[in-house]
């Protein structure tokens, strides 16, 4: 029972106190909110520059110079790209030394298809050459796709026939990939056969205004290197090597995400730096406040103490009030950001061009077991002096109501 004293004196003084008692949690409350939103966002745009890069499956890649902030967009945030540069660039490249696969790939101008509410990127590729859509058709099982037959991605949801629309022309799914949690989930398959059919479409000239040839176009030439070769090499010999009036250039596939990478990191450094800042302006906050209230209950204390309170039950009824604020405090801190992301998470996606948020439970489980136990070490910190004071002074002192 008596183990069970400081525990209850601690809350009913809690309780007592009701303005005094918010206040000490809502300063726990935003460091909680503040980490486990900042640990989202940021942990979201990680998680999808990597699934990105390593769904790529390309070493390096090549794109029309000036586009690689267009192709890096297209690739991590899903906007709708178009941009091509002529075909006969292909295979002055596809014979440098070391490239071991070299497939173009052509991004379409596209408006919404009838299966989304929105624009989805369309894609045409070379079976023939292809070394990276071939490989996620093998792993679900799916044939390779024919003139007039799409592969689609987890997001894209077919009609009731099996077919999806673009500018009004029927095409047939003949497969749709597994969810990758990528912007390829938003992506429309096909070889350069059909995409010529969709750019011979009457809606398509009146939409666009001319004719192309689709089988002269490449918007990006994928490029798997030899074993043993550094894909650096071969982005500078794509560079440097071909004719000065070649209108491509070459990163590798961490490079074309390297600008994406350094702001995610900055803004990881930043957030580490904010989270501090607040750990210890909240530390300092419930410091002053736990100093301050204990001078005004030092009669308090003295009467319990000649109850037959020892010192280490005074300590511990500060302590516990500590964890107490430290457990309420990050716990609503957790949930509220939680239920707030969950709520707000696609106004959040657009707002800050995040590719999608990680909202499985089990992660956010774990994140706020984190944010709650973070927020109760500060608190037990901020309380730890004030119960070193209470424990250490003696009993004619408290009963006085002296200043301790």
């Amino acid at each position: 029972m008596k183990k069970l004293v400081a525990q209850t004196m601690a809350l009913k003084n809690l309780q007592q106190r009701p303005v005094r008692s918010c206040c000490m949690i809502f300063f726990v409350f935003m460091l909680s909110a503040s980490l486990f939103l900042s640990t989202v966002l940021i942990d979201s745009m990680k998680n999808s520059l990597e699934k990105t890069t390593n769904r790529m499956g390309a070493d390096v890649i090549v794109v029309p110079k000036e586009h690689e902030r267009a192709m890096a967009d297209s690739l991590f945030q899903g906007t709708i790209s178009y941009f091509t540069f002529d075909k006969k660039w292909v295979e002055p490249i596809a014979s440098l030394n070391g490239i071991k696969y070299a497939s173009p790939q052509l991004y379409m101008k596209t408006l919404a298809a009838d299966c989304c509410s929105t624009s989805v990127q369309l894609i045409a590729f070379e079976p023939e050459t292809d070394f990276i859509i071939s490989s996620w058709l093998q792993d679900d099982n799916i044939q390779m796709p024919k003139r007039g037959e799409v592969i689609v991605g987890s997001k894209v949801t077919p009609e009731e026939n099996g077919n999806v629309r673009f500018f009004g022309e029927p095409y047939k799914v003949v497969g749709q990939l597994e969810k990758t949690k990528t912007n390829y989930d938003s992506c429309v398959f096909m070889t350069y056969e059909t995409a010529q059919e969709i750019m011979n479409s009457e809606i398509w000239q009146k939409t666009f205004g001319s004719t192309t040839d689709a089988d002269q176009l490449v918007s990006c030439l994928m490029i798997r290197v030899e074993e043993g070769v550094e894909a650096t090499d071969i982005a500078n010999a794509v560079k440097f090597r071909l004719a000065d009036d070649c209108p491509v250039t070459a990163y590798t596939s961490n490079g074309l995400m390297s600008g994406a990478m350094q702001t995610v990191n900055s803004m990881d450094g930043y957030s580490t730096i904010l989270i501090t800042l607040i750990s210890i302006l909240v530390i300092a906050a419930l410091l002053c406040i736990f100093t301050i209230t204990i001078n005004e209950r030092t009669k308090e204390f003295g009467i319990l103490a000649s109850l037959g309170a020892g010192s280490n039950q005074l300590a511990g009824i500060v302590l516990t009030e500590g964890v107490l604020i430290g457990l309420v405090g990050g716990l609503i801190g957790a949930v509220f950001a939680a239920v707030a992301l969950l709520i707000f998470g696609n106004t959040v996606v657009v707002l800050l061009q995040i590719p999608k948020l990680n909202t499985e439970v089990l992660y956010l489980l774990v994140l706020g077991f984190k944010c709650i136990a973070l927020s109760l070490l500060v608190s037990i910190a901020a309380s730890l002096y004030s119960a070193w004071k209470v424990g250490r002074n003696r009993l004619d002192t408290l009963i006085k109501g002296e200043e301790i």
